[in-house]
């Protein structure tokens, strides 16, 4: 699927998906994908239960709106300095899950089962805390992605997770709040 239609209709997809998965609730977090020089992005304030993929909301490499109906998500910020610093990258998925996001507050993810070290071989960095929907978050974001891991902790945020296709995106940020719940459970008590 290629073109405004197609890539708003994956958007709306993946965020009504990150959203029955648990990784959201009502309208945090985001989810944007990359097609040639536009980036596709979820609305600012909108339910994912209520989103449509009309209300995905279209923007140029500078942030400037190209179409929709609604605010770009507060964090366009974060999602386009990752499509300048990281080409590979096609979409990203910023999830607020509980579990990750305990482990974002805490300040690291002790990877604690075999399966989560094999999959974040070079662990989960925490970036340093900044304020949302900020360019100094989105740099910090950066930072710690620099660090080799295809995810990162958003200091007492979240979790960001890039990927090829809004679908590894989003499983990445999956696994991260699957490693996240077992290092919790396990802390417990």
């Amino acid at each position: 699927m290629k073109g405004g239609a197609g890539a708003r209709l994956l958007v709306a997809q993946a965020a009504r998906r990150m959203w029955k998965l648990g990784l959201v609730s009502g309208s945090s977090g985001n989810v944007s994908l990359r097609v040639g020089n536009v980036i596709y992005i979820t609305p600012s304030g909108v339910p994912y239960a209520l989103l449509t993929p009309r209300m995905v909301v279209a923007l140029d490499p500078e942030g400037h709106m190209l179409s929709g109906t609604c605010a770009p998500s507060s964090e366009w910020r974060l999602h386009l300095l990752i499509y300048r610093e990281f080409p590979g990258v096609r979409a990203v998925v910023h999830t607020h899950s509980p579990y990750a996001t305990a482990a974002a507050v805490r300040g690291e993810l002790p990877l604690v089962t075999d399966e989560a070290r094999l999959r974040f071989p070079k662990g989960v960095p925490v970036a340093r805390h900044a304020p949302p929907g900020t360019w100094e978050i989105a740099r910090a974001t950066v930072e710690a992605l620099r660090l080799g891991s295809e995810v990162c902790l958003l200091g007492r945020h979240g979790v960001v997770a890039p990927g090829r296709t809004l679908w590894e995106a989003l499983d990445r940020a999956l696994a991260v709040e699957e490693a996240a719940r077992c290092a919790l459970l396990l802390s417990v008590d």
